[in-house]
């Protein structure tokens, strides 16, 4: 078939499947790599449920519905997604941002479907959608380096700041096919070595691990003020343009990654690397460890929450905004804790996109897109002039920098929260 109909089917199975032909039916009896139910499947082929025809019966299905769908909206590839999740937002623009049929697992709203699917096809064909901006709500803004404000509310779905600053791309979430899964998601966001992470919300650095035993991963425990945690994985371990696993300290974590210090959102807390494993289904394509944050938060009664979504939302909610400044890495005594040895600072190129200089201070600088919070395509303005300690950026609110703590509880929860695999090799106070 042709190559531009092989990576939407392969768009397809990824979404909905993770690649699986064999998968059973869900709870909404959705089967197989496109996940058809058994009234749209039709007895396609003569097999009754689409889990139970070959693959190339599978694909011959898919192709088929694909093609009418490209033919009926003069080839807009933007409506395979729309048509596939829930045909009716189709007609009615007001269903794209309701989740459709929440009972039978849905947690996307149509919208959100749509961009993470066209992230995904973008990922596939290795080249940007132009068209994507034209998809976004018509109110975001430009902003100029303001550091990102959420209210913490215990009895209300957290509201977090996206965890990556610059060009990246959300994996598609992990498929469940039945009710025996894990409650919640973790969130896999891929994007370049030395990229910086980014604080989801105001709180206090509960544990830092600097390398698990058994699988490498270098991870680190942010606790906010009622309890949630938030767990990164997936930091730097190698010297810039190797594979050594012997990084400078300061291009693994900022000064910032110290247990007991306090952190606001949008504040960098590292760089990521590949010491995280590749997502099982997240990718699906190479075997090779791609870069990649993987964030995982946790209610203060251990429940995991959506993640996945909740970092999505984000990602939406300050796309096209700016979001590095002064305040990004604070110009204190603990910069002596992060400063390297070397005299250099490093520059990472990030092509068209921009790039970002580790300075030897401890702080970061970028410019282009890689001082934004965003999606791939979806900014065509970009700033020429650097951002960050040194350069451009708006100063924070007032008290933005007053010190806080936590309640002891919360540091039980964030102790709990970290890798139970290999002790916290640092001190709490």
């Amino acid at each position: 078939m042709p190559k531009e109909l092989s990576d939407i089917l392969l768009t397809i199975r990824l979404m909905e499947s993770g690649d699986r032909y064999d998968a059973r039916p869900n709870r909404g009896g959705a089967s197989g790599a496109y996940q058809y139910i058994d009234s749209t499947w039709a007895n396609y082929g003569g097999y009754p449920s689409a889990y139970l025809a070959p693959p190339w019966v599978q694909d011959e299905r898919a192709a088929s519905h694909v093609t009418a769908i490209l033919e009926r909206y003069n080839g807009d590839v933007s409506m395979v997604p729309v048509i596939w999740y829930y045909p009716r937002a189709a007609g009615n623009p007001e269903l794209m941002d309701q989740v459709p049929k929440p009972h039978l697992g849905n947690k996307l709203t149509v919208r959100e479907y749509q961009m993470r699917w066209l992230d995904m096809l973008e990922y596939v064909i290795g080249s940007p959608l132009g068209f994507r901006a034209a998809l976004l709500p018509p109110d975001l803004q430009f902003l100029s380096g303001l550091p990102p404000e959420f209210a913490l509310a215990a009895d209300a779905e957290p509201q977090i700041a996206f965890p990556v600053l610059g060009t990246s791309m959300l994996a598609a979430p992990p498929v469940c096919p039945d009710d025996t899964c894990e409650p919640g998601t973790s969130a896999v966001v891929y994007g370049q070595k030395l990229q910086p992470i980014l604080a989801a919300t105001d709180g206090v650095v509960t544990a830092v691990q600097p390398g698990n035993l058994v699988s490498g991963a270098i991870t680190l425990t942010l606790t906010d003020m009622i309890g949630r945690t938030y767990v990164y994985a997936g930091f730097n371990d190698d010297t810039p343009g190797t594979q050594d696993g012997a990084a400078d300290p300061s291009l693994r974590f900022t000064s910032l990654a110290v247990v007991g210090t306090p952190v606001r959102a949008g504040q960098i807390l590292g760089f990521m690397g590949d010491t995280d494993p590749m997502p099982s289904g997240g990718a699906g394509i190479s075997d090779e460890v791609w870069p990649h944050l993987r964030l995982t938060i946790y209610d203060a009664d251990g429940t995991r929450l959506d993640t996945d979504l909740l970092v999505s939302r984000a990602q939406r909610r300050q796309a096209c905004h700016v979001g590095l400044g002064p305040w990004s890495v604070p110009v204190s005594g603990l910069l002596a804790r992060a400063a390297r040895s070397s005299d250099d600072d490093v520059v990472v190129s990030a092509g068209d996109d921009g790039g970002w200089t580790i300075h030897t201070s401890g702080s970061v600088t970028a410019y282009g897109k890689s001082a934004l919070i965003v999606a791939p395509e979806d900014c065509e303005w970009a700033p020429e002039d650097p951002f960050g300690p040194g350069a451009r950026g708006n100063q924070p609110p007032d008290g933005w920098d007053v010190p806080f703590d936590i309640p002891a509880k919360a540091w039980v929860a964030g102790s709990q929260a970290a890798d139970p695999a290999q002790p916290v090799l640092t001190v709490r106070r």
